[in-house]
Parts: structure tokens; sequence; C-alpha cells
């Protein structure tokens, strides 16, 4: 059933999108103060100016870079009735505890109304591993080697796409709220093998892989405060019990960037994510009580 889920949702985060960028490309019909409609030109996306709001802000932008997240938590998992059982602890299986991996978003505003839209992507993917050796001393034998290994893997590919609008949007100050999907791809993979001599055997293999689509809210503020200066600051939240999801979540960053031309701005940023979520499958219960934090340099580009 997963299999058959999740392809959709990330087709449809795709479309939406897509959909967002070809409307860019496109004519836009426009009243006037004669209350006469015109046709305003094209985007275009090769000239030499930036396309921009009446207010000054870029009407589209990408922002491209690398992460360096680090985790610290707890995901266990309950059958009906039963305690919690700890599967992951992070800083006692051998995890590599931090990740660099990569961030992409994506900023459009409408060119004649407050409306807007920000998709972002970034993923968090360790791996580690802790063994245990001694030796097993039996009368009359030689002692025994014995010795246990557990593996583990753990990877969360994160999509943000927030429908947003600005209450605010003068030439420096742009701040509003945003209501969308903030969804998250958890997969876990854990072995546990015992060495006994020259003997191996696996114990337990587990995959646990789980697709959760969190509708949240999102307050952003982008401010100019000098020349050349930029800076972003969002908050996105989750709380709510709807279907199998039941906790909270939050996810917020800031971003200082510097205007090297027109259309390029270098920047770094720091990024924080708690996710205290319950995941109730058929047979059982999954449950994350993770953070991630850590910061990113990127790159933003505006067409």
């Amino acid at each position: 059933q997963d299999t058959m889920r999740r392809p959709g949702l990330r087709d449809l985060l795709y479309i939406l999108v897509m959909g967002a960028l070809c409307a860019l490309a496109s004519p836009v019909l426009a009243q006037d103060d004669g209350n006469s409609i015109e046709e305003e030109s094209e985007l275009d996306l090769f000239d030499d100016d930036v396309e921009r709001k009446n207010s000054g802000w870029s009407r589209l932008q990408v922002s491209a870079g690398v992460v360096y997240l680090d985790a610290d938590g707890v995901f266990a998992a309950s059958l009906p009735e039963r305690e919690p059982v700890t599967i992951i602890i992070f800083d006692r299986v051998g995890l590599e505890e931090t990740d660099a991996s990569h961030w992409f978003s994506l900023t459009w505003r409408s060119a004649n109304s407050r409306w807007g839209a920000w998709f972002c992507n970034w993923r968090y993917d360790v791996s580690g591993s802790r063994a245990w050796e001694t030796e097993l001393s039996i009368p009359d034998y030689p002692t025994v080697p014995v010795g246990a290994e557990v593996k583990t893997n753990f990877d969360a590919n994160w999509y943000v796409l927030e429908a947003t609008y600005s209450f605010v949007q003068t030439d420096s100050v742009d701040a509003g709220i945003g209501i969308g999907l903030h969804t998250v791809d958890l997969d876990t993979e854990l072995i546990l093998q015992i060495d006994i001599g020259d003997g191996q055997f696996e114990i337990v293999q587990g995959d646990l892989d789980t697709l959760a689509p969190l509708p949240n809210v999102l307050g952003y503020v982008y401010w100019k405060p000098a020349p050349r200066w930029h800076m972003v600051a969002r908050l996105g939240w989750f709380g709510l019990e709807y279907d199998k999801y039941k906790g909270q979540m939050t996810n917020a960053h800031y971003m200082l960037s510097y205007e090297v031309s027109k259309r390029f701005s270098l920047g770094a940023a720091y990024q924080f994510v708690s996710l205290d979520v319950d995941v109730e499958e058929e047979r059982y219960t999954q449950l994350y009580d993770i953070d991630f934090h850590g910061p990113m340099a990127f790159l933003r580009f505006r067409f």
C-alpha cells in the first residue's frame, strides 16, 4: 500500500510546482484605473532586468545550496496496548549524526496581487553501526569469541509546498502567512547480527517506511535592512490529529544573503526542525521524537 501511495503524492507536488511556473510564462490580464483591460507583457527570463512586482520584490527566485544537519532523538514502535520499544537512539547506535545534503527552494510572487507560492526540499540520510565483542569462557574448553553488531540506516526526505499571502509588502518588508503541506518521507532500516566463534547469525532485520503529508501553517518575513542585503525568516508549525497521524512538528530557518549582482546572491542560514509525530499503522505505531538542526550555505538566482 505504501508503494502505491508514495508516487501519487510526489506527482501532486510536481504538478503544483510546475503549474506555478507555467503561470509565470502566461500573459496576465489586469485592470488599470480606467477599468479598461490590457494585456501584461510576458515574463522574460533572459533579459537584463530582474522581473519584479511594483513593490520592488522579485517575482521568481531559486535558492540552492548545502545544508549540514545534526539529529538527536528517538525512534520507537509499539504494538496495541503495549509499551513502546525503542528502535533507534541517535547517540547510541553509532549513526553518523551529521549529514551534508542538498537544499532547494523556489519562491514565486504574483505580479498583480499579494498571493504567492513557496516550495522547498532537503534530505537527512545517515547510516552507522555499533559492535560489541567479548569472550565466552566454558570449563574444559577453549574460550569462544562472542560479539554483536547493530547496523542502522535512517533517511528523512522533506518536501514543503505552501500557498502564501503577504499582509505587509513595502520596498523593504514582505511579511505574511502560508498554508500547505509539509511532507516527510521516512525510511528506517535496522539489522542485528550475533557472532559466535566463526559463525554469524542475523537475529533481526527490519525496514520501516512511511510517507507523512502533514498540513501546516507558516509565517514568514523578508527584510532588506540595507542595499544588497536580504534577510528571510520562516516558521512553520503543525499540531493536530488526523487520519493516522498525531503529534506536532516545527520547522524554522533564518537566511541572510548578499546581492553580488542583480540576479545572484550568496548567503548563509541556520535550520531547525522538530518532529514529534506518531504514525498509526495497521498492526503497530511508529513514534518519532527527533530534532534536526544545522547551518547552510546557498546561492540564490532571480529570474
